[in-house]
């Protein structure tokens, strides 16, 4: 608040000390020249704001100037405000392309990055992202002593699947299973795909009795794609401390699920 009031104060007196001297001390050789002190808040303005700086900076000195000239009846100053104004907004048009400019290459820069870590079919999360997430997620478990569960789902028969009806039907299905996990799921969770025509899942704060909960909702959605899936459960910290444990564990489990006749969930407690 200090420095926005000292700033202020800076502003107002390169614009009302110009005014002063011009007006008081004419006599004393203070001519037209005094008012390029002006040039200083008009292109602070017109950078720190842009257009709108500028306007208004033209605009505080065209009333300082012509308030000078006419009780001055002196006509001599107003060459010196057409300078200003101008010079505050070109300053002004150079600071909103600067920002437009620093915008679209933000916009690039996210773009990238987003596309980096997702999956171009699905459009969801991939397995790069997993790993990085997972990591992060089981630090903030660690630290607040709160459970993430991971869920690894892989579709029963997809190759088959492809085989019966094309690679193209194959990609229409994974991509419809990933919008009906993304709808079995809450906002904060995490949707990955692993790898093939298989899925991981990262629950944020889920217990091993929502984890199976969730499993169980998403193996009865995805099935309503045509297709069943078997899921593997595991939660931070009973079944890993690490991430590299908990998605080692959740791939066994798949796995067992898949040994128990498929089309099921398989978790520790059995």
């Amino acid at each position: 608040m200090t420095c926005g009031f000292r700033a202020a104060a800076v502003t107002i007196a390169f614009w009302l000390v110009p005014l002063a001297l011009r007006v008081f001390a004419g006599g004393l050789g203070c001519n037209e020249e005094v008012w390029v002190v002006h040039l200083v808040p008009a292109a602070l303005l017109a950078y720190r704001w842009g257009v709108r700086g500028a306007l208004a900076a033209a605009l505080v000195t065209i009333v300082t100037i012509s308030a000078a000239s006419l009780s001055m009846k002196d006509a001599g100053d107003l060459p010196v405000m057409g300078l200003i104004v101008g010079v505050a907004l070109f300053t002004g048009l150079l600071f909103e392309r600067k920002q437009n400019k620093e915008a679209e290459l933000c916009e690039t820069v996210n773009e990238l990055e987003q596309l980096v870590i997702t999956d171009p079919l699905t459009g969801v999360y991939n397995r790069r992202y997993l790993f990085e997430r997972l990591q992060a997620e089981v630090a903030r478990g660690r630290r607040y002593n709160i459970p993430v569960s991971v869920v690894m789902l892989d579709l029963d028969g997809f190759k088959a699947y492809n085989d019966k009806y094309g690679h193209l039907a194959g990609d229409v299905l994974l991509q419809n299973v990933a919008k009906a996990i993304r709808k079995a799921l809450r906002q904060e969770d995490v949707v990955v795909r692993y790898g093939g025509d298989e899925f991981a899942v990262i629950l944020t704060g889920a217990d091993a009795r929502s984890a199976m909960i969730t499993a169980e909702r998403l193996r009865n959605t995805v099935k309503s794609t045509g297709v069943s899936m078997s899921l593997g459960v595991v939660t931070y910290p009973q079944d890993g401390t690490t991430a590299e444990e908990l998605l080692r564990r959740a791939d066994c489990y798949l796995l067992a699920a898949k040994a128990a006749g498929k089309d099921r969930v398989y978790a520790l407690q059995g």
